[in-house]
């Protein structure tokens, strides 16, 4: 019976990361989901001033790094990252969500669907803890964000131009 209960409890802490799915409204038709959303949020943080008055390319954005952190969780066969890209891709959402007043604990998809709805649903408090006049106010003024940029510029490094090599000899 102890043996039944430890087996449950076992089972009760292995949870999967949630899978999420990305609209196409954040994608270019016609590519892969993954990919779009690598360069579109690489592109996004690394010239956060272009979206200056844009806040809903800063949202489609930051829904972008949203699923980036959660799909870089979840195995793929047909891309390799080096073991850093997806740490950083989690490290870069803490900073976005602290940023923007996202609840740390809000699920990946309600995020992604409250950021590219259109219009943009920000009303939920319990995702967006800032209120929605705030939410809006801070994506139409996306400051430079350190971590989000560096985690997108080295996962469109890897895509673009595969692993790094390195030679520890």
């Amino acid at each position: 019976m102890a043996a039944a209960a430890l087996a449950l409890l076992a089972l009760a802490g292995c949870t999967a990361a949630p899978q999420v799915t990305l609209p196409p409204v954040a994608t270019q038709t016609g590519y892969d989901p993954f990919r779009a959303a690598i360069r579109g949020a690489a592109d996004a943080f690394a010239y956060p001033e272009t979206l200056a008055n844009r806040p809903r390319e800063a949202a489609i954005a930051v829904a972008q790094l949203e699923y980036l952190a959660t799909e870089m969780m979840m195995p793929r066969r047909s891309l390799n990252f080096s073991g850093i890209v997806a740490p950083s891709l989690q490290a870069a959402r803490y900073e976005v969500r602290s940023w923007l007043g996202i609840s740390q604990s809000a699920p990946p998809q309600a995020v992604i669907d409250a950021l590219t709805a259109n219009p943009l649903n920000l009303s939920d408090r319990a995702i967006f803890t800032a209120g929605p006049e705030e939410t809006l106010r801070r994506l139409s003024h996306m400051p430079r964000l350190p971590q989000a940029n560096a985690a997108t510029a080295a996962a469109r490094q890897e895509l673009e131009f595969g692993l790094p090599d390195v030679d520890i000899r």
